[in-house]
């Protein structure tokens, strides 16, 4: 073996033997023994010196015999990895010209790197092994991959905070970390050369500390605030203290927990004036964060589960904004077409002050665009928005908000591109399933409220919006969000719900089946007079209920009465609008129908839609089989039943959602149907909600159930009842002319 020395005497030379491996194209590696101190003297471990070529001393290198029995050891070692001797071929053209002080060589490959990590831990212990840079980081004890912090106070409840990756020489690129992670080799050729894999290891712990606090190396300068540090873990601030680069950067931090220590949650924001509801404690908390993320000048998205009230408190937090404003401008709502008339109702109810302009399809949509400046609040769905988009594009708007905002999930959609540019000084985003389907679903919704908050598409999907991103990237994003999202599951403020929440949604005819109704509606009009010239309606029951009932499924699908698909049905898209992002949630839905025919439909749209569902009718043979399926059903699924067949003996604890299709003749029996689920072992809070076609008879007996107390309490029920209890003015309401 050749030892490195200058041949300058014996005193002069360190007892040294050497070898370097040669790596394919990447330099040498070399790793030398030594012996240890006082092992020196009567050539008990002798040294070869040669003095490197070209130097003033290569012809007076001192040449030592090694002790076999010393050497012995090593040799073995050497050869147990395929090492050979200096004067062997070198693996590669590129090494012809081979090194003077080269002892032994092995070329690294993927096939022996591995063994030399098993042959590492069994190396001689007679010798100290020394090496250059790159042989340690082989097999050494790896680099430190702590970074350095730099922290300053910005604001009483802020933190300037960037953190740049410390370790000499670390410079590895993503595509370098993907290929870390899967490789099982103890060592990975990447980019800079071999590297350990165990370095990765520690590169992942260090990022999810970081990753916990919403700071990420490299990014720059990042603003972390006490409402974001306190739903962190403690021992994270504690860690980031410790990667403190100065004194300045661990004061700074130190001061933060403190605060953060002390936080009590964020200030309590006054009730607004004008705002005639009541907020359960949650919905005030999330008034709260809204109001706090508006003061920071950044938008926000409620993402509360289905049913907690978001519309509320979303009308709650622009009164506040309005009231803290000098000059305030117009809002816009953006919602499906299904929810339209709920958002202008529940305006009216919490919000009266406020000048309300719904936009609808027709004509009178283009007058009331413009004059919307005359309007405090302005709502239309995302369909209009699209076609409006040129008009919406020269208003300024006071704020914006985006309802059921996963419907601009699609980034490179046309309705998401004419939502983001619209030109709001505030904006928020309501959805109970800010994420369906994959990571980029956020960030185009972060995207409407807060533009370049997340970085651009191409980098988030990089980063966060592949499979085998490490569990750091996902906790990474999750902190990044805590300034601007506030999600609240049903389950988490079950203590502060009623038993039982009931809501009502509006829906809208399609154009062929408001045609198709109206039609119908003028025939049993003019039935209805001349009934009434025939000895009067009392004696026409029969007629006068199948007239109504006719009405009512046209309401539902126009199938029903013989209708063409094609015509459709606004209530089957408002009852998949209301659908879809509940299973998305992870909730069962019992859906309630007195039509078997109507469920039938449903059915068959769901197939097409691969909804999970299970379906019981009053010709189910085994019912208690069907029942039990649903319940032990580990998939959010929907529970299709008829009214026959689900008035008695249910009990369907699995679900807490109810979806009433039409309206029934008496609201005693859709209270039953509610009660199907919520029964004795029941733990959660029952929503709810009640489809209306807007405008037709079935809102018509819905407000006439409400007047009439005798209808709603008639001990008889259903239609008999019903039609018992219609006199003629009741009548004359039902088939007024539209």
């Amino acid at each position: 073996m050749a030892g490195a020395g200058r041949g300058t005497g014996l005193s002069d030379l360190t007892a040294t033997v050497s070898t370097t491996a040669i790596g394919d194209g990447n330099g040498s590696s070399s790793v030398t023994l030594q012996a240890e101190p006082g092992e020196l003297g009567d050539s008990n471990l002798a040294v070869l010196t040669e003095a490197p070529a070209g130097t003033a001393h290569a012809e007076r290198a001192w040449l030592h015999t090694p002790d076999p029995l010393r050497i012995a050891p090593v040799i073995e070692w050497l050869r147990s990895i395929e090492a050979r001797p200096a004067d062997s071929a070198f693996p590669s053209e590129r090494h012809q010209e081979r090194p003077a002080n080269v002892g032994w060589w092995v070329k690294l490959t993927p096939r022996n790197i591995h063994m030399l990590a098993d042959a590492w831990q069994r190396r001689p212990d007679s010798v100290r092994w020394l090496g250059n840079r790159a042989m340690l980081a082989l097999v050494g004890p790896g680099r430190s991959l702590t970074p350095r912090i730099s922290a300053k106070k910005s604001g009483v409840d802020l933190l300037a905070v960037s953190a740049e990756w410390a370790a000499e020489g670390l410079a590895i690129t993503d595509a370098d970390l993907a290929r870390l992670r899967t490789s099982s080799m103890p060592w990975v050729k990447l980019s800079g050369g071999w590297t350990r894999r165990d370095a990765l290891d520690i590169h992942d712990e260090v990022s999810d500390v970081l990753a916990d606090l919403g700071v990420e190396p490299g990014a720059g300068e990042q603003q972390l605030s006490v409402w974001q540090l306190a739903q962190a873990r403690p021992e994270s601030l504690t860690a980031l203290e410790r990667m403190g680069a100065d004194p300045a950067a661990i004061t700074a931090v130190r001061q933060l927990r403190e605060r953060v220590a002390a936080f009590t949650g964020l200030k309590q924001c006054p009730m607004p004036k004008g705002f005639t509801g009541e907020l359960r404690p949650y919905q005030r908390q999330g008034l709260d964060f809204l109001a706090y993320a508006s003061s920071l000048r950044m938008g926000a998205i409620l993402a509360d589960d289905m049913g907690l009230g978001k519309t509320v408190q979303a009308l709650a937090w622009l009164l506040h904004l309005r009231q803290s404003t000098r000059k305030p401008g117009p809002a816009l709502v953006v919602c499906p077409a299904s929810v339209v008339h709920n958002w202008e109702r529940e305006a009216r109810q919490f919000a009266p002050g406020l000048r309300v302009l719904t936009l609808a399809s027709g004509a009178e949509r283009q007058q009331g665009m413009q004059s919307i400046k005359k309007y405090d609040l302005v709502i239309t769905n995302y369909a209009l928005l699209r076609r409006d988009a040129d008009q919406w594009n020269t208003i300024d708007l006071f704020a914006v908000i985006g309802d059921e905002a996963q419907q601009i999930k699609n980034p490179s959609a046309a309705v998401s591109q004419v939502a983001c540019a619209l030109r709001a000084t505030h904006r928020l985003a309501l959805t109970g399933t800010p994420l369906e389907n994959r990571a980029l679903d956020l960030w185009s919704i972060v995207q409407f409220v807060n533009p370049g908050y997340l970085g651009n598409q191409e980098s988030f999907s990089r980063r966060f919006d592949r499979a085998d991103a490490p569990a750091h990237t996902r906790r990474l994003l999750t902190a990044k969000l805590r300034p601007i999202l506030l999600r609240r599951l049903k389950k988490d403020v079950a203590p502060e719900l009623p038993d039982r929440i009931e809501e009502r949604r509006d829906c809208e005819m399609t154009p062929g089946q408001r045609k198709l109704y109206l039609a119908e509606l003028a025939r049993a009009r003019a039935d209805l007079m001349a009934m009434a010239a025939q000895g009067g309606v009392k004696k026409h029951k029969i007629e006068i209920l199948a007239a109504l009932t006719r009405l009512r499924q046209i309401c539902c699908h126009p199938q029903l009465v013989g209708g063409k698909a094609s015509v459709g049905s606004g209530k089957f898209e408002a009852l998949f609008d209301l659908l879809e992002p509940l299973l998305a949630e992870g909730h069962k839905v019992l859906l309630f129908s007195q039509f078997v025919k109507a469920l039938e439909l449903v059915r068959g749209e769901m197939k097409r839609r691969k909804i999970g569902h299970h379906m019981l009718t009053g010709s189910t043979t085994n019912r208690p089989g069907v029942v039990s399926a649903f319940e032990q059903d580990p998939d959010a699924c929907v529970f299709l039943i008829s009214l026959r067949a689900g008035g008695t003996g249910l009990n369907l604890t699995a679900a807490s959602y109810v979806v009433l299709l039409d309206p029934w003749w008496n609201p005693a029996v859709e209270a039953q149907a509610i009660d199907r689920t919520h029964r004795i072992g029941q733990d959660r809070t029952v929503i709810a909600y009640r489809l209306l076609m807007q405008g037709t008879i079935e809102e018509k007996i819905w407000e006439l159930q409400q007047r009439k107390a005798g209808l709603a309490n008639d001990i008889l029920g259903g239609e008999d009842g019903f039609a018992r209890a219609l006199d003629r003015e009741a009548l004359d309401y039902l088939f007024a002319e539209e």
